[in-house]
């Protein structure tokens, strides 16, 4: 699911809006059972239930959001509820591969500081980094 543009590459990370919408269901499973409308073990049972739910939504799609993007001159670093951040680098971002599925973009910016984003690691997105000024690094 990593995407290069013409001149632009995207890298994704795991989407968060999976826990969050269950986060929300079980605030609401919450509720119910503060107004005490509902047996206990109706509200476990649908809790239990809300979290299965999410945890499959989650484990099969592996939903992903934008990271950063490269486009050769500026990275772009997409963050969850902040803005986007542009750092303007004299020097290429490195990938680094930790895991099978989990890599960081390595890289300094424009005050010589250090920052890592981590984003899924497949194939689409190694095929996407070859034959381009980003350098792949295995650190497993």
């Amino acid at each position: 699911m990593t995407t290069n543009n013409s001149e632009t590459l995207q890298f994704y990370r795991d989407s968060r809006r999976p826990q969050a919408w269950g986060g929300f269901f079980l605030a609401l499973w919450m509720a119910i059972y503060i107004g005490g409308v509902v047996p206990i073990w109706v509200i476990a049972v649908g809790a239990l239930l809300t979290m299965a739910l999410m945890a499959a939504i989650v484990i099969k799609f592996r939903p992903k959001q934008l990271a950063a993007s490269w486009n050769g001159k500026q990275l772009e670093e997409r963050r969850l509820i902040l803005p986007p951040r542009t750092h303007n680098l004299s020097n290429p971002p490195k990938l680094l591969r930790y895991e099978d599925d989990i890599a960081a973009l390595q890289f300094r910016d424009e005050s010589n500081t250090l920052h890592e984003v981590y984003v899924v690691f497949d194939e689409d997105l190694q095929g996407s980094v070859n034959g381009t000024d980003v350098e792949l690094v295995d650190k497993r």
